[in-house]
């Protein structure tokens, strides 16, 4: 075996390891992931922000929330959870997740997420990177529902923000990896807690 079939096999490993480590933070977060989806699924037609109530998150769920209001080319963030404001500091009330006056190659993964998901009207969720409130970027799992639903139109946006680790190897790098189907991680996630 050569020097460089040694150090693909240990960084193969190391890679398998960081996923795991996800993962694990996953299933870690299950129940606040699986809580978020499943009260936004239960609310009326056209997911009225005005059905949401904060006991039916529960008090570990709701410092990881955030209530964002569309503007004509962005999203204000208007209530912030505590957790959610210790992971960046770009996510505070009154600001905006940067779209407005940016060209749209340089607008962050958040605000194109949260895009994709008031285009389609569907949840969607990703593993991302976030400017964290000491500067440096840290892996985060983001969830984004619609709510306000006006014909075409989502007025308001519901963002769930957990932690997960972020390995050495990816500090520099971080690359977005988006969740293929909501409903699909959140049945996996339920199924590993009930297996």
């Amino acid at each position: 075996m050569n020097f460089d079939d040694i150090v693909l096999k240990y960084l193969s490993k190391f890679r398998s390891q960081a996923v795991m480590q996800e993962s694990t933070q996953l299933l870690l977060n299950r129940d606040s992931i699986c809580r978020l989806y499943n009260v936004w699924s239960t609310l009326p037609a056209g997911k009225p922000r005005t059905s949401l109530d904060p006991l039916q998150f529960g008090s570990r769920l709701l410092p990881h929330l955030a209530l964002l209001k569309a503007t004509s080319d962005d999203y204000r963030y208007e209530l912030v959870g505590q957790r959610i404001g210790e992971l960046s500091r770009s996510l505070k009330p009154g600001s905006t997740a940067g779209g407005k006056y940016q060209p749209a190659a340089c607008r962050s993964n958040m605000f194109r997420l949260m895009r994709s998901v008031a285009d389609s009207r569907k949840p969607a969720a990703q593993t991302a990177a976030f400017e964290g409130t000491n500067g440096i970027p840290r892996r985060c799992f983001s969830m984004v529902l619609p709510l306000s639903m006006d014909g075409m139109v989502v007025n308001d946006l519901l963002l769930g923000l957990w932690p997960v680790p972020n390995p050495a190897e990816y500090s520099l790098n971080i690359q977005v990896e988006p969740v293929p189907s909501v409903p699909d991680l959140v049945e996996e996630l339920d199924h590993s807690h009930t297996a």
